[in-house]
């Protein structure tokens, strides 16, 4: 089971994000990369939230708290897919989420992998499908990342 393409389409920019398995990432045929931010306190990083039926809403705001103290933004725009493909573009930093379906994020997935980003769980391993919990980075930021969460 691996992912080995992958597309996200934004049609009010009409921006196509795609990527191939060893062929790179790209936004409307121009190759795209992540960025190259070393230090958290300068990045951007975007995550999802709470929906009405989650029940652990209280570690959401913990983890946002926590991580909003030591980064220049956080942002919540509500689409998993796009966070990872804005990830792979420069676009913000760094992406974490929890309770989150694979087709939530599979294209985004090899999409941030095949610009040069991480995808990890919150522990740094690889279950964020089993777990459903994902930390994506411009693969600079993962570890500070990771002690955020923790």
């Amino acid at each position: 089971k691996e992912i080995i393409c992958g597309m996200i389409f934004n049609p009010i920019t009409n921006e196509m994000f795609y990527a191939e398995k060893g062929k790179g990432a790209y936004l409307n045929n121009s190759r795209i990369r992540v960025s190259s931010r070393k230090n958290i306190d300068e990045c951007v990083l975007l995550t999802g939230g709470p929906i009405l039926s989650y029940k652990n809403k209280e570690i959401f705001f913990k983890e946002y708290e926590s991580v909003s103290k030591k980064v220049a933004a956080t942002r919540k725009f509500g689409s998993s897919a796009l966070d990872l493909a804005y990830l792979a573009s420069g676009r913000c930093d760094g992406v974490w989420e929890r309770n989150l379906n694979y087709w939530d994020i599979a294209a985004g997935i090899i999409i941030v992998k095949e610009a040069g980003g991480t995808v990890t769980d919150f522990k740094g391993g690889d279950k964020y499908i089993e777990d459903r919990n994902l930390l994506a980075t411009n693969s600079k930021i993962d570890k500070d990342l990771i002690a955020l969460l923790a």
